[in-house]
């Protein structure tokens, strides 16, 4: 059987062309997560959060413009606060630099006054980069409030250069070993 060298090196060519963006496309979004940079990380919490310090409907209408995917059902658990009276939305980030990771924004009101957090978290990311880059973003200082229990450490830092009254806080399973953060912005509410 004869064959043309020519047709056959363009159908090899074709069939890698085909395949390169297969495996990548295989690439899970946890090895996805895992690779992100606490610098990137950082970036997507300030453009999605402090750009926007206790602004709810922006934050939101932010996220669905950004074509984020609703966070599903199972996974609001995860980012939701604990009162179960909080308005809350939960977002999946796919694509973006920082990507992929989780938004949750909330509404609820505390002595009387209006409070909105917004939260974006990787259950992968190395936190040690993320302080770093924190640091080295906002210059932070000291955290106000630095704490370890049952396995987790939460960090807030008084952010007063954003509204008066803001927090930054950021939450981790280090202490157990683990990767992961939440990186969270509570501000005044402005509407």
């Amino acid at each position: 059987m004869r064959y043309n060298k020519k047709y056959l090196e363009q159908l090899v060519f074709l069939c890698g062309v085909l395949l390169v963006p297969l495996m990548t496309s295989a690439q899970t979004a946890s090895e996805r997560a895992a690779k992100v940079s606490g610098d990137d990380f950082v970036r997507a919490f300030l453009g999605n959060c402090a750009q926007s310090p206790g602004d709810f409907d922006r934050i939101v209408s932010a996220s669905k413009a950004l074509g984020f995917a609703d966070l599903p059902e199972e996974m609001k658990p995860l980012m939701a606060p604990q009162d179960p009276k909080a308005e809350f939305v939960g977002y999946y980030a796919e694509t973006g630099e920082a990507a992929p990771y989780f938004v949750g924004v909330s509404r609820s009101v505390v002595d009387g006054q209006s409070f909105t957090a917004c939260a974006i978290a990787n259950p992968y990311i190395d936190t040690a980069e993320v302080v770093s880059a924190l640091q080295s973003f906002l210059q932070l200082g000291d955290p106000a409030d630095d704490e370890t229990a049952m396995g987790q450490r939460y960090r807030i830092w008084i952010a007063d250069e954003l509204p008066q009254g803001s927090y930054i806080s950021l939450t981790d399973a280090e202490p157990m070993g683990y990767g992961g953060a939440t990186l969270a912005l509570l501000a005044p509410s402005i509407n």
